[in-house]
């Protein structure tokens, strides 16, 4: 879970020092949570953001009321802070890689529509026994197909990790053992990992912290699989962070 922190720095000259050690510790703690360097944009301050969730049944929130699902958390998150933060979903429960990107060309989005996007896809590319290769193929469409709806196109795309479900109360009672979804996971993760660092985007790890706290019962809707409003509120914390960063909000 990422701690907030928040530094006050005096006016005496010897908590200087102190402020600097500790502004340098916060700077290292991001760049290790976030993977990658983001590039903060020149026109900040936002009054107006349009943001674009995709991805799959942990994006659309099954079984959770939309308002507790992560993308509206954000928006909420922002919207009290009197920014206008304006959020499309494009997510549907069961949806690999491919099927997401063929919902998004009958959306026929116009080109630059967007500030912001964040993806989180593959669980049901990896539950179907789908290679990583044909997954790592979608990805990269998905990611340039995404960049053109954005007005700026560099590094303004969040990937998100997908969560283990191994360890849920539905993961727990399938045939396939614990540890061989987890290592199934974790090389779908590799993929997705791996293509940040190579564009130099933000990439959020959002898996180990799901792998100690997923499995509660409070953590999970009644269906013993997906992640409840608990959960989400951790990973729209995580997003708006890195938005924050990025907008310097």
């Amino acid at each position: 879970m990422v701690n907030r922190l928040t530094i006050i720095i005096g006016k005496g000259k010897h908590l200087l020092p102190i402020a600097c050690l500790l502004i340098l510790s916060a700077c290292n703690y991001n760049q290790k949570m976030l993977g990658n360097k983001i590039n903060a944009t020149n026109e900040s301050p936002f009054k107006e953001i349009n943001y674009l969730a995709l991805g799959d049944s942990y994006t659309i929130g099954e079984g959770e009321a939309t308002p507790n699902t992560y993308p509206w958390q954000i928006t909420k998150i922002f919207s009290n802070e009197g920014i206008k933060f304006n959020t499309k979903v494009i997510a549907k429960t069961g949806w690999t890689s491919n099927e997401l990107l063929q919902a998004m060309s009958q959306e026929k989005i116009a080109p630059n529509s967007y500030d912001i996007a964040s993806i989180l896809i593959g669980v049901n590319n990896q539950y179907r026994g789908q290679s990583t290769e044909q997954f790592h193929e979608e990805l990269i469409e998905l990611i340039e197909t995404t960049q053109s709806f954005l007005k700026n196109r560099n590094n303004h795309i969040v990937l998100v990790s997908i969560p283990d479900w191994g360890i849920t109360r539905f993961g727990q009672s399938g045939k396939k053992p614990q540890d061989q979804i987890s290592k199934e996971i974790n090389a779908f993760n590799k993929v997705i990992s791996n293509e940040a660092e190579i564009r130099d985007m933000p990439f959020i790890n959002i898996t180990d912290h799901y792998r100690v706290w997923g499995g509660n019962a409070k953590n999970m809707v009644d269906d013993g699989l997906h992640p409840s409003r608990y959960i989400y509120k951790e990973w729209a914390f995580q997003l708006s962070e890195i938005f924050r960063e990025l907008y310097q909000l």
